[in-house]
């Protein structure tokens, strides 16, 4: 029986179309593999560089901190630097950015029988307390504390359940002197309230 070369020549260039195809296929695949490895590891190797320059940062902070003291230094500034800092780190480090401290009872731990209750509504700027920056605030309303009179009413007993609770530096609260400031944002706020042209002045202003 007699086979036409033309007949052989047609299976044999399919054949040689499919190598060709998987050939093809197979240098793609490995190639992108290879690909995403590289840029995988340049990745990881960026955010471990900034993870350490982080970490060193706060360290250069802390120590910035430690020099100062007893709030000789405004610090104000670099608590919204240092917070944010923590965050980014924790961010890097594949943890929650922000811990939240919200959906939790807290009245067996803080005393709101004696500080008094608030909410967002009753919320006082608790910013203009040197040494409160928008984390540190953020935090304290996650705890229920929302205006000066409760922090005017604080006892040492409290001041260290609030340091836990926020992960604050010891004795931060007691020497930057939240108490005392407090009293006098809250009289201050009395004595807008009792006075007219006060209180025209500040309503003019929160508009």
């Amino acid at each position: 029986m007699f086979v036409s070369q033309e007949a052989i020549s047609i299976p044999v260039a399919y054949l040689e179309t499919f190598i060709m195809t998987l050939v093809a296929f197979l240098i793609g695949y490995i190639g992108s593999n290879l690909y995403n490895k590289i840029i995988l590891k340049k990745s990881l190797a960026a955010q471990s560089e900034t993870i350490q320059n982080l970490k060193k940062t706060i360290i250069n902070l802390e120590d910035e901190l430690d020099r100062k003291g007893d709030g000789v230094f405004r610090k104000d500034r670099m608590d919204d630097e240092f917070d944010h800092l923590k965050v980014r780190n924790r961010a890097f480090s594949q943890e929650v950015i922000s811990e939240k401290l919200v959906e939790k009872d807290y009245s067996d731990i803080i005393n709101f029988d004696r500080i008094g209750t608030a909410s967002v509504f009753d919320k006082n700027e608790l910013q203009q307390i040197i040494g409160i920056g928008p984390y540190t605030e953020a935090k304290l309303n996650e705890l229920g504390i929302y205006t000066f009179d409760q922090i005017s009413r604080l006892t040492k007993e409290d001041i260290e359940i609030i340091t836990k609770l926020i992960k604050f530096f010891p004795d931060r609260i007691k020497n930057d002197r939240w108490v005392a400031k407090a009293i006098r944002l809250k009289e201050q706020l009395l004595e807008d309230a009792q006075d007219p042209k006060k209180k025209m002045k500040h309503k003019k202003t929160t508009y």
